[in-house]
């Protein structure tokens, strides 16, 4: 059986130069359509059309956040293994503290990253919200000690709104959680 490789260009339908913004876009965001077009020569019209052909096809994003590499937040990485992995999810998708989450094969069917000022939140919102849960079958976690590369956290300011008793809009979790903290000088 002849397993031919699949190629980015052929899997996205996209040619050398899309590469090449992408790749310039990801080295620079704020680099302009003209710097791009001088590289790749090709004029900047023609540039911004392949730039617009990128974004509509959702293979060029932009996502606004903390950068985890630059900034002193804490964010914990849940695996998580459960009966029923829709339920999970649909917890997952009211919840502010939950920054990236994905369904995953092998032991654990769902990772998530959370993010909060200082692990006591976490750790208090994963007690509650998946050790707490029977659906769960098991949780393990492991603290981010550091970004190689940049990661952006998108953090939903909602979470200033935090009363202690949720952790966010539709949260049907009643028992008090510590009040979030947003300070950088806080001790763990």
């Amino acid at each position: 059986m002849d397993m031919k490789k699949k190629k980015f260009n052929d899997l996205l339908k996209i040619d050398d130069d899309d590469k090449k913004i992408i790749e310039m876009i990801e080295k620079n965001p704020s680099i302009t359509h003209s710097d791009i077009a001088k590289e790749i020569e090709k004029s900047q019209p023609a540039v911004g059309a392949r730039i617009i052909k990128l974004e509509r096809k959702n293979l060029l994003t932009r996502q606004v956040g903390f950068n985890v590499k630059k900034v002193d937040i804490r964010v914990v990485i849940v695996y998580i293994s459960t009966k029923d992995v829709e339920e999970i999810v649909k917890k997952i998708e009211l919840c502010p503290f939950i920054n990236h989450a994905f369904k995953i094969s092998g032991e654990f069917n769902l990772l998530c990253f959370i993010a909060a000022s200082d692990l006591k939140t976490i750790e208090k919102l994963v007690d509650l919200c998946f050790r707490k849960d029977p659906n769960v079958i098991n949780v393990k976690t492991n603290v981010l000690i550091e970004s190689i590369h940049d990661f952006v956290v998108p953090i939903d300011f909602q979470i200033e709104n935090f009363d202690g008793r949720h952790c966010g809009p539709g949260c049907s979790l009643t028992e008090n959680l510590p009040k979030f903290k947003f300070n950088q000088n806080s001790e763990d």
